[in-house]
Order: structure tokens, then sequence, then C-alpha cells
């Protein structure tokens, strides 16, 4: 059997506490996209195919940025913590849902 490590982990100097900058969170939406419908209509997204095979879409609460592939796959960054990048990973969905199917 494997043994199990215990990594003995020393606090580092006092006063010190790391913040979180960052937080990235992907979704599935299940179905392929139409990455030019989303692109000419959704207000605050931009689509170049040529530079970036993805809908690069902004949001300002939570302040986040998503990149949108057209498998269905969404990578939301920037959120400064698991709640808002949650938060705003479904706000993104949504946005692309009702573009797709506006009576969603």
């Amino acid at each position: 059997g494997g043994q199990v490590m215990q990594e003995n982990i020393t606090p580092g100097p006092s006063g010190i506490i790391p913040t979180l900058q960052n937080i990235v969170s992907t979704v599935d939406m299940g179905c392929e996209l139409d990455l030019k419908h989303i692109a000419l209509h959704a207000r605050n997204a931009e689509f170049n195919p040529k530079r970036f095979a993805a809908v690069i879409m902004r949001i300002r609460e939570p302040k986040t940025t998503a990149l949108i592939f057209r498998s269905g796959k969404m990578v939301c960054t920037g959120a400064k913590s698991e709640q808002s990048s949650k938060m705003a990973a479904r706000k993104y969905a949504r946005i692309v849902q009702k573009l797709d199917y506006p009576q969603a």
C-alpha cells in the first residue's frame, strides 16, 4: 500500500497573509455554441477568430472575463473569491443561454 506522507507545513514569517487575486472557474454548458452569433448579439463580447478561437466576454459585477469556446466550455477568470467566481460563471452562462434561446 502507498504511504501517505504527512507534509510538515511550517507557517511563514508572521504577519504575512496571502490574498486571493484571481480565481478561475470552468463551466461546461454541454452543447456546441455559435460564437459568431454570441459575439454579434452580446454587448460585452469580442470575437476575433484569427487571433483566438473563443469569444471574450466581460461583466462588471463581479469584475471578470470569460472565454467562451465553441465546444460549450467556458473559463471565467478574474474573480477575487470563490463565491464571486461562481456567481460570474452563472451570469455568463445565463447571457449565452438567453442569446441562443431568447425565450429561456
